[in-house]
């Protein structure tokens, strides 16, 4: 008798626990990366956005949960929420920690950056984003696997020594002044490296700004764009990403 009780309970189960299984969907599900760097400081992050949209007819009580997998001991993974709906919100630092859950109605899409820092360490390493329903315990609605390979090139021939008419010391990595911007911003990158194309992107994961080749003394405009945090995407002149770095913009620089 109780075993045709426990097997009438598991299928009635079954089919709800299947349309919650669906209800998620997950873009990309499954990231490679393959990232080469010419000088790997410890200030490096690579950035991957997540977008998951509720396929239900019901609103999600969304739980998202960082996956440990194999990756070098010194990468560390950071996961940052976004919400789109009518008035955007941003969880904090605090809420974040505290595994606060996400209300995602019926169409209602979130993304989710993954902030990945090596570290200065060379290396192979995967993350895990699983999704969950707080109303539904261990039932995974979707996951999102990101796997990175970070290599460094062989060191180039030291750059000669700063002239006495340079203004700047000469960087030895990509990097991004000022910050906070207020109406522009410049990129200085090592001596050899040109830059081909920047991109900023927008915290809802869109790119709203392409600038093509050097930026010389006019720095790249950001002007008429809202104050906030954008994500600044670096190619060099062959095409390649160098990086990708947080940039604030604020009308006033404070």
């Amino acid at each position: 008798m109780k075993f045709i009780f426990f097997l009438l309970t598991l299928l009635t189960c079954w089919p709800l626990t299947a349309q919650y299984a669906s209800a998620l969907r997950v873009e990309p599900a499954q990231v490679s990366k393959q990232i080469v760097v010419d000088n790997l400081d410890e200030d490096f992050e690579d950035i991957t956005s997540v977008v998951v949209t509720n396929n239900s007819g019901r609103t999600l009580q969304l739980m998202r949960e960082t996956v440990s997998r194999p990756r070098p001991r010194a990468w560390s993974y950071r996961a940052l929420d976004r919400v789109s709906r009518a008035a955007p919100y941003v969880l904090t630092e605090t809420e974040q920690q505290n595994g606060r859950h996400i209300s995602l109605g019926p169409g209602q899409s979130a993304t989710f950056y993954v902030i990945m820092r090596p570290d200065g360490v060379t290396g192979s390493g995967t993350t895990e984003l699983r999704f969950t329903d707080l109303t539904l315990p261990g039932t995974v609605l979707g996951t999102a696997s990101i796997t990175t390979t970070v290599t460094q090139q062989a060191a180039a021939t030291p750059p000669a020594p700063p002239t006495a008419t340079e203004s700047r010391p000469t960087p030895t990595s990509v990097r991004l002044y000022p910050n906070p911007a207020v109406d522009k911003f410049f990129v200085e990158s090592p001596r050899g490296v040109r830059i081909g194309r920047v991109e900023v992107t927008n915290t809802l994961g869109r790119q709203i700004r392409s600038f093509t080749g050097e930026a010389g003394t006019d720095g790249y405009d950001i002007e008429s764009l809202p104050d906030g945090l954008y994500l600044i995407s670096i190619f060099d002149d062959g095409g390649k990403k160098l990086k990708t770095l947080r940039l604030l913009h604020r009308q006033f620089g404070a």
